[in-house]
């Protein structure tokens, strides 16, 4: 599932960005009570604002918070349940907090933990408290200073032992658009995915092991969130592109509608599986040209046989191939999309403007 991150401001439309979140496809929240940038004293009213809307559209709203912060809302640890009130559906706990105060917790608010610095002894900890682990899951940092997030190795290890007491994991990749205070360097759980398409990152995240994964910072392009979207509710993957403008207005037509990557995969293409029945029996004549470095769109043409018509994109660099034609290319940010994409996996081109 995708989640989105909203911070406890006074400028911040909580209504509007939670309602257009929900009919994208996102059905996560994560916010705070302990950001130094905040103001605490207004952390009551916001976070009323926050949970009313969150239940209004029905997203489940993670909070992050310490025995301290629960101070600024005039709770504390044993009566922080009563946040469910307000819209909460679990708390994140990080410091702080005790192994009995966290299953006591359990037993009334699922519990989030942070996730890169449980270990198996704390964990056996908890289970000898009697911690009912179907109320706990995982969620890693995001890591505001550059050079500070985790490296890949330790994610995935920590990743598979959390998976091995049967808890799942989330994590954060950056927004495309405005970033948060107070470095605005993006909010990444990974150092490399600072500077990563969100999309690509969130992708890379499910090959690693996470469950859940929640965009750090306040926003992202609209073409993002359509990617983010198209994925959520009909598990289909927008690439972006450039098309010949002299393509065949036929198959130009079936590159834009969804198709999908066959079920026995190649090693060097995408091959789109409708392709060739809706378009085999157009004659499709030799280009003077077929260059077709990774990324490149191509269809079979004439020379190929019964295989004309197949439309295939390239995921590596290959070789000049006369019997196929080269007639688009992804975008760099959807190139990187490509070795994510599984068999059977529902595709969309999309044009690029």
């Amino acid at each position: 599932m995708f989640g989105i991150s909203i911070y406890l401001s006074n400028d911040n439309d909580f209504e509007t960005t939670i309602q257009q979140a929900s009919k994208n496809g996102f059905s996560l929240i994560f916010s705070s009570l302990h950001i130094p940038e905040e103001n605490p004293a207004n952390y009551h009213q916001l976070l009323t604002r926050l949970g009313a809307a969150a239940k209004e559209d029905n997203m489940q709203l993670i909070l992050d918070i310490s025995t301290e912060s629960l101070a600024h809302i005039d709770l504390t640890i044993d009566n922080a349940e009563r946040l469910t009130e307000l819209g909460v559906t679990g708390l994140r706990v990080d410091y702080g907090l005790t192994i009995d105060e966290i299953a006591k917790l359990a037993t009334k608010i699922k519990v989030y933990l942070n996730a890169s610095t449980i270990d198996e002894p704390f964990l056996k900890s908890l289970l000898q408290a009697g911690i009912d682990i179907s109320q706990v899951e995982a969620f890693h940092n995001y890591y505001p200073k550059p050079h500070t997030g985790l490296d890949v190795p330790f994610f995935k290890q920590t990743n598979e032992f959390l998976h091995s007491y049967g808890l799942k994991v989330a994590a954060f990749v950056p927004g495309d658009e405005e970033k948060r205070q107070p470095l605005f360097e993006g909010l990444p759980t990974l150092e490399k995915h600072r500077h990563t398409h969100p999309f690509v990152a969130a992708l890379e995240l499910e090959t690693l092991g996470i469950d859940h994964v929640y965009i750090g910072d306040p926003s992202l392009q609209t073409q993002t969130i359509e990617q983010f979207s198209a994925f959520a509710k009909e598990q289909t993957i927008l690439l972006d592109c450039e098309l010949s403008k002299e393509l065949d207005s036929r198959i130009q037509q079936h590159l834009l509608q969804p198709d999908n990557n066959r079920m026995d995969p190649a090693r060097d293409l995408i091959r789109l599986e409708k392709s060739r029945p809706a378009l085999g029996k157009i004659d499709i004549a030799p280009l003077p040209t077929n260059v077709r470095p990774i990324g490149s769109i191509l269809i079979d043409n004439q020379l190929f046989g019964r295989y004309q018509g197949e439309i295939t994109i390239a995921t590596r660099d290959l070789p000049d191939e006369p019997k196929s034609n080269t007639i688009g290319h992804l975008t760099p940010e959807s190139i990187a999309i490509l070795p994510f994409i599984k068999p059977g996996q529902i595709l969309r081109l999309r044009q690029y403007n």
